[in-house]
């Protein structure tokens, strides 16, 4: 057809040249002129270049349409081809809801063959509560402005399949004016799996959630027995501490008066009626027997005194009431550091300070956790090099805290005692410093209390780091730089 369309064109230009010709040679004649042969010849071939033209570019024209109609019915075939082929299931209905399309992930998804559904109405795809709804939600679709409605952008659809069971679906719509009237295609997705996986989910997270519930129960039943454990063995401790008190004090006074006993015995021997031989044995059993015995009494009874006075200490931290407020941690640090002048002058160590917000807590034990922490720095120096202590403090990831530190650069702990510094009765270096070991115990007794966390990093032969968790007063200012105490 395309050859003939091209004749027919050229033939009516060229008739149209000619009856131009015409026209212009009666108008010619009319007036009382006339032509030259050659005014005619070059009219004529005017005609034939024209209608030449004319051929050219209706062929041009028609070529062009052929090749643009051959490409959008391989784009045709192409995207057709997609469909029919993707995963999920695509169903295009008309204006009347009547099923046009339906692609082979359609059939897997709803059991039916295409042939079995093309031109019935789309509603033998849904389960009937959901049918009306469904038709007049793609009715208003159609009157809306939007052209598309993504998966997701609704709530979940449900699909019907040919063996009658229902499955839950994702899907997204589309519409197109077409020359026979607008279509909507439909893209649906099988989420059963997804939907199982889910519920799975949610059935673990449930469980876990009453096995959470129970330990935590446990765990606060098992922490109410150790408080009451820990309450009990404290009071015993007390109890005993001060049961122990009174003859340890008769013990002292005993040990006393046989060291006056023993003076007195010896002013006896110088007595001249005493035989030589008896004032010898008298004296040598004074000198070293009874003078060494007494000694090892009294030396007993003090070490059992201050192991009494600690444990005391240690039960009054855990027993004593706190009195909670807002405390000026920085003017706690400098009166603790005042008070230290003496050894810090001595030991030639250097203290810094650095920020150190207020903290909310009892006071007078908060200030006995720095007096310790403090001490024990400056008592553990390494004196082969410039002693130097760092107190501040640093971010903490939990709310409401702040992380206090001091930091030294002393002998340090070796990894195999670190664990036991808040045991009591530790001492890991017993020539350095007089005590019983109970100061970092009663550290972390009254840290502890607070709700907080004390713990040291430590290298030896480097120094070592005590890291003090407590509440932080609300209204806790910003950092500071570090300045000498």
């Amino acid at each position: 057809h395309t050859e003939r369309n091209i004749n027919l064109g050229f033939g009516a230009a060229f008739l149209l040249l000619v009856l131009t010709t015409g026209i212009a040679l009666y108008s010619i004649a009319a007036s009382g002129s006339f032509l030259t042969i050659s005014a005619i010849v070059v009219l004529v071939g005017l005609a034939m270049i024209l209608g030449a033209v004319s051929r050219r570019f209706l062929l041009h024209d028609l070529q062009e349409r052929s090749r643009i109609l051959n490409e959008l019915q391989h784009a045709r075939a192409r995207f057709e081809g997609i469909l029919s082929i993707a995963e999920d299931a695509i169903i295009t209905v008309d204006l009347s809801q009547r099923i046009i399309f339906f692609n082979q992930g359609a059939e897997n998804t709803f059991g039916y063959s295409a042939s079995e559904v093309i031109g019935k109405p789309l509603e033998i795809l849904l389960p009937k509560r959901f049918a009306e709804s469904h038709y007049q939600h793609i009715v208003n679709f159609g009157k809306g402005l939007s052209g598309a409605r993504r998966m997701g952008e609704r709530s979940e659809v449900y699909g019907l399949r040919k063996d009658g069971t229902e499955f839950p679906a994702e899907a997204s719509i589309s519409k197109l004016q077409t020359e026979d009237g607008m279509i909507f295609t439909a893209a649906l997705r099988d989420i059963s799996e997804r939907k199982q996986a889910e519920a799975a989910i949610l059935k673990l997270n449930s469980e876990l959630e009453q096995r959470v519930r129970d330990r935590t129960a446990e765990l606060e039943a098992s922490n109410r027995q150790l408080r009451q454990k820990s309450e009990e063995n404290e009071t015993f401790v007390y109890g005993v501490s001060h049961d122990l008190r009174s003859p340890l004090v008769n013990l002292e006074g005993f040990s006393k008066e046989l060291g006056y006993v023993s003076n007195d015995l010896g002013k006896l021997l110088e007595n001249p009626d005493v035989p030589g031989p008896v004032r010898d044995r008298g004296r040598k059993l004074l000198q070293t027997d009874m003078a060494d015995s007494v000694r090892y009494i009294q030396s007993a009874v003090t070490r059992l005194s201050n192991i009494i006075d600690a444990l005391l200490r240690l039960s009054r931290a855990g027993r004593v009431v706190y009195r909670t407020e807002r405390v000026d941690t920085e003017a706690l640090i400098r009166r603790i550091v005042e008070s230290m002048r003496g050894t810090i002058t001595e030991r030639a160590a250097e203290v810094t300070t650095g920020d150190l917000p207020p903290a909310e807590g009892d006071a007078i034990a908060i200030e006995q956790v720095f007096a310790n922490l403090i001490g024990n720095a400056l008592n553990y120096l390494d004196p082969s090099r410039p002693g130097k202590i760092e107190i501040g403090s640093m971010p903490s990831d939990r709310p409401g805290y702040c992380c206090y530190f001091v930091r030294d650069n002393g002998l340090g702990i070796s990894e195999a005692h670190a664990g036991k510094v808040f045991q009591a009765f530790q001492r890991l270096h017993p020539d350095r410093a007089d005590g019983e070991g109970m100061g970092l115990a009663i550290v972390r007794r009254i840290v502890d209390r607070h709700g907080g966390r004390v713990w040291l990093e430590s290298k030896a032969g480097e120094g070592t780091t005590f890291f003090v968790l407590l509440p932080v007063a609300s209204d806790a200012e910003t950092s500071r730089p570090a300045t000498k105490a």
